[in-house]
């Protein structure tokens, strides 16, 4: 990223978004993948030092972190600049191993979408008791991330009764109710894809992975999700936290417009 592209993007995009920050509606969500005590890689990896110095930031300035049981509740649904979901993708082991302990000493809540096949099956990913002991500690809530982790952006090129049907059996069998939480792998989908999940799934709130305003549609809510990058500074964590970044998609459309 040049110059020119680092300004625009640590301070042009936040000023633009401070400015439309009346236009969000509905809490704010974060998210990460891996967690690693090693050097992290863009949005896939977060050092976990990093990833402590911006929790500690939430916890000590009195953001309250929800629960996607807790959004079950119109009032934590709507936004407030005091609010926010954070949630990981796929299911690392990491994000128990790493970081659960700490969340709990901060009290901070946080959610993960399970890539269901990786769970208890390798050794990279979380196993279903740590699942179970998380959920029942009140700490940590589930959604789901297809079966096989893949992108359904195209449903007729994919199995929806493997990649939604039995993943939905599976988590239900383990955790004892049904999910209403989904998330698309790889961020990728479509008006055809949403359309398919409000007809056929009983996910109420669909997380995609565009800096965009949430909004709802056919009684779902289709959440924008700001992804929280290793190399970012302070400064833009805070910003992504406001939702200043929630403006990306629409700056995008507006560029596509011009040219």
């Amino acid at each position: 990223m040049n110059a020119l592209k680092k300004i625009v993007y640590s301070q042009a995009i936040p000023a633009i978004g401070r400015l439309c920050h009346y236009k969000n509606k509905i809490v704010n969500v974060i998210y990460y993948h891996d967690i690693v005590k090693g050097a992290g890689d863009s949005f896939q990896k977060t050092n976990v030092e990093i990833f402590k110095q911006q929790m500690l930031y939430i916890a000590n300035n009195g953001y309250k972190t929800l629960r996607f049981d807790d959004l079950n509740d119109e009032a934590h649904l709507c936004y407030n600049s005091k609010s926010l979901v954070i949630a990981f993708d796929d299911g690392w082991a990491s994000n128990c191993n790493e970081i659960y302990d700490f969340m709990k000493s901060l009290g901070l809540k946080y959610n993960i979408y399970l890539a269901i096949k990786e769970i208890g099956n390798n050794p990279d990913f979380l196993t279903w008791a740590q699942v179970r002991k998380m959920h029942e500690e009140g700490f940590v809530g589930f959604g789901i991330h297809t079966y096989n982790h893949v992108n359904a952006s195209d449903i007729s090129l994919i199995d929806p009764s493997l990649e939604f049907d039995k993943a939905n059996e599976i988590f239900e069998q383990e955790l004892g109710y049904t999910p209403l939480d989904f998330c698309y792998p790889y961020g990728a989908y479509t008006e055809s894809s949403n359309r398919y999940l409000i007809e056929n799934t009983p996910y109420m709130r669909i997380y995609t992975s565009d800096l965009m305003y949430s909004y709802t549609k056919d009684g779902r809510v289709f959440f924008g999700r700001c992804g929280i990058k290793n190399e970012e500074s302070m400064g833009i964590f805070k910003s992504k936290l406001k939702g200043y970044f929630n403006i990306w998609s629409v700056l995008l459309k507006i560029k596509k417009w011009i040219a």
